[in-house]
């Protein structure tokens, strides 16, 4: 597997790294090997074929529900599939992404439509559930704990091999864009929590669905307080695009590159996902009683 794999460390047999295609940059994902178990399925079809050239497969489990991370499920017929309980209905019945994500016009539609059409993304029968701090026993040597981390999606999870500490940390990516809460079921309490809740635990290598491997207990617990403050950060730029007396709402400050510094030609999804991330913001003001609404606005309090 020298071309798609990388053994994360030579004093553990049977743990990988598995490149997606194009550097597992979005449409695809990269995934997490250990054993005959594997995490996510986003890597690519031609890359699923060699994997399996060379590995019998037989479980998949699932970050969370992300088009990119369950692409490839179809390919795994003989496997078992899990995934968090909170996440499993629409891995089930992936027409519920498009709600989620809270597209309700024609043009947005059609643009996610295309994008899943691409990815050939099916319906997934999940065969069982994890909880955080499940343990999968592979062998007596592989053991894989669950560790919930929602807010990018109410069930996303990372994965540790507990005798390596080496961890997958799926979508909290590491990127310089920074933590991404964009679906009906997102939440950036939640998410600010779930890298509270890694910073505090020891690992020795860590790697993401779309970004590469990073070693050393102090590396990655410094990556992850530098992506929990961009939380922090759009905090600051919310609150100072408010006023004491008119009030604002997330329509009024999307499109503003608050959230996004850049918009790609996928701008009309990215606009949509920046007025819910607004939104998320705001309510979390209103928690701390920072803000007060009026309307459909807030002003500072």
């Amino acid at each position: 597997m020298k071309n798609i794999a990388v053994k994360i460390s030579e004093d553990f047999q049977n743990i990988y790294y598995i490149e997606g295609k194009k550097n597992g940059r979005y449409p695809y994902s990269n995934s997490f090997l250990v054993g005959d178990y594997i995490v996510d399925t986003g890597i690519s079809p031609e890359r699923i074929n060699e994997l399996k050239k060379r590995v019998k497969i037989t479980n998949v489990l699932l970050s969370h529900w992300h088009e990119d991370h369950i692409s490839g499920n179809q390919f795994f017929k003989n496997a078992r599939f899990s995934c968090h309980p909170a996440d499993k209905s629409v891995v089930e019945d992936i027409s519920k992404m498009t709600n989620h994500f809270e597209m309700h016009n024609p043009t947005s539609e059609d643009f996610y439509g295309e994008v899943m059409r691409m990815l050939n993304c099916q319906n997934t029968k999940v065969n069982s559930t994890f909880s955080d701090n499940d343990i999968f026993y592979i062998n007596d040597e592989l053991h894989l704990q669950v560790i919930h981390t929602p807010g990018h999606t109410a069930g996303h999870c990372c994965f540790l091999e507990q005798n390596s500490r080496i961890v997958f940390l799926a979508d909290i990516d590491l990127t310089k864009f920074g933590p991404w809460y964009g679906a009906l079921d997102s939440s950036v309490v939640d998410f600010e929590n779930s890298i509270l809740k890694l910073i505090n635990m020891p690992f020795d290598y860590a790697f993401t669905s779309h970004g590469s491997l990073i070693e050393g207990n102090d590396h990655i617990k410094t990556m992850l307080e530098a992506y929990l403050s961009i939380i922090y950060e759009r905090d600051d730029t919310i609150l100072s695009n408010l006023s004491e007396r008119i009030p604002t709402n997330p329509k009024q400050m999307s499109g503003k590159n608050i959230i996004y510094k850049t918009y790609s030609i996928s701008k009309i999804y990215e606009i949509f996902a920046e007025e819910i991330m607004l939104q998320y913001h705001l309510d979390k003001f209103l928690g701390e009683n920072k803000v007060i609404q009026e309307g459909d606005g807030y002003i500072l309090r």
